[in-house]
Protein backbone atom coordinates (compact mmCIF):
# COMPACT_ATOMS: atom_id res chain seq x y z
CA UNK A 1 0.00 0.00 0.00
CA UNK A 2 0.93 3.58 -0.79
CA UNK A 3 2.31 5.54 1.84
CA UNK A 4 0.14 9.38 2.43
CA UNK A 5 2.97 11.42 2.26
CA UNK A 6 3.13 9.94 -1.53
CA UNK A 7 0.31 11.12 -2.29
CA UNK A 8 1.01 14.95 -2.95
CA UNK A 9 3.72 15.80 -5.25
CA UNK A 10 5.08 19.30 -5.88
CA UNK A 11 6.80 19.45 -9.26
CA UNK A 12 8.63 22.89 -9.71
CA UNK A 13 9.50 23.77 -13.27
CA UNK A 14 13.02 25.77 -12.84
CA UNK A 15 13.94 26.46 -16.81
CA UNK A 16 16.29 23.66 -17.53
CA UNK A 17 15.69 21.80 -14.33
CA UNK A 18 12.65 19.72 -12.91
CA UNK A 19 12.64 19.84 -9.16
CA UNK A 20 10.33 17.16 -7.80
CA UNK A 21 8.96 17.39 -4.07
CA UNK A 22 8.10 13.79 -3.20
CA UNK A 23 9.92 10.96 -0.80
CA UNK A 24 13.27 9.65 -1.23
CA UNK A 25 11.53 6.05 -0.46
CA UNK A 26 8.71 4.38 -0.94
CA UNK A 27 6.65 2.45 -3.57
CA UNK A 28 6.20 5.65 -5.46
CA UNK A 29 9.76 6.60 -5.27
CA UNK A 30 10.83 3.50 -6.77
CA UNK A 31 8.37 3.09 -9.69
CA UNK A 32 9.47 6.75 -10.28
CA UNK A 33 12.90 5.48 -10.09
CA UNK A 34 11.97 3.28 -13.31
CA UNK A 35 9.98 5.68 -15.38
CA UNK A 36 12.32 8.27 -14.70
CA UNK A 37 16.15 6.66 -14.96
CA UNK A 38 17.91 9.88 -15.55
CA UNK A 39 16.18 11.50 -12.17
CA UNK A 40 18.80 11.97 -9.25
CA UNK A 41 17.28 12.62 -5.82
CA UNK A 42 19.24 15.78 -4.55
CA UNK A 43 20.28 15.06 -0.85
CA UNK A 44 20.89 19.08 0.13
CA UNK A 45 17.89 19.65 -1.23
CA UNK A 46 15.47 16.90 -0.06
CA UNK A 47 14.21 16.65 -3.68
CA UNK A 48 14.04 15.11 -6.81
CA UNK A 49 16.00 16.67 -9.71
CA UNK A 50 15.30 16.22 -13.67
CA UNK A 51 17.42 18.00 -16.07
CA UNK A 52 15.06 18.88 -19.82
CA UNK A 53 16.01 20.45 -22.84
CA UNK A 54 14.44 23.47 -23.69
CA UNK A 55 11.64 23.21 -25.70
CA UNK A 56 10.36 19.89 -24.49
CA UNK A 57 8.54 21.31 -21.16
CA UNK A 58 5.27 20.39 -22.32
CA UNK A 59 5.82 17.06 -23.35
CA UNK A 60 8.17 16.46 -19.86
CA UNK A 61 5.08 18.16 -17.65
CA UNK A 62 2.60 15.60 -19.69
CA UNK A 63 4.70 12.65 -18.89
CA UNK A 64 5.20 13.45 -15.38
CA UNK A 65 1.48 14.19 -14.64
CA UNK A 66 0.15 10.98 -16.14
CA UNK A 67 3.12 8.94 -14.04
CA UNK A 68 1.95 10.36 -11.34
CA UNK A 69 -1.86 10.73 -12.01
CA UNK A 70 -1.52 6.66 -13.06
CA UNK A 71 0.21 5.97 -9.39
CA UNK A 72 -2.64 7.79 -7.53
CA UNK A 73 -0.55 10.90 -6.58
CA UNK A 74 -1.81 14.56 -6.85
CA UNK A 75 0.29 17.16 -8.18
CA UNK A 76 1.02 20.85 -7.68
CA UNK A 77 2.93 22.77 -10.28
CA UNK A 78 5.12 25.64 -9.54
CA UNK A 79 6.50 27.84 -12.60
CA UNK A 80 9.59 29.43 -11.47
CA UNK A 81 11.03 29.73 -15.26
Amino acid sequence: MTDASEKHVTLTKMCELHSIAMPRDGELAERFQKAFPTAAFDESAHEWRMVWKKGTYADSNARLEAFFHDNGATVVHVDKC
